[in-house]
């Protein structure tokens, strides 16, 4: 089966957190998400203000956040402690002062046991 992933960008005045909380409210599954909007939490705390870009996408197996800024990076053990606590976590150098950080939480299947 193929999932495809549909992309969501903020509403207009949508904050980050705003965003990634109406995207997790949508969704039929949402308690293995609730972590995605702490992680972006915790990498707003450490952007410090400054602006950021963030965009994600969404299908039936996985959610996938992408903070873009521009600055110094984010502190290497907060990111490496991100990586503990889902399923995959990217960040790299984008070019030019600028940074990526990319979260993906899957969704496990619903899976039905006997008896």
């Amino acid at each position: 089966m193929i999932y495809i992933d549909k992309i969501y960008r903020p509403e207009g005045n949508e904050n980050a957190l705003e965003f990634v909380h109406r995207l997790i409210a949508g969704q039929s599954d949402r308690e293995p998400l609730h972590i995605v909007e702490t992680l972006v939490e915790i990498a707003l705390l450490q952007l410090k203000d400054r602006p950021c870009h963030i965009m994600a996408s969404l299908s039936e197996q996985r959610m996938k956040v992408t903070l873009r800024h521009s600055g110094r990076p984010i502190d290497d053990r907060m990111v490496w402690q991100m990586g503990n606590h889902t399923d995959h976590v990217n960040y790299r150098s984008d070019g030019n002062d600028a940074w990526k950080l990319v979260i993906r939480r899957d969704i496990p299947p619903l899976f039905v046991t006997r008896r």
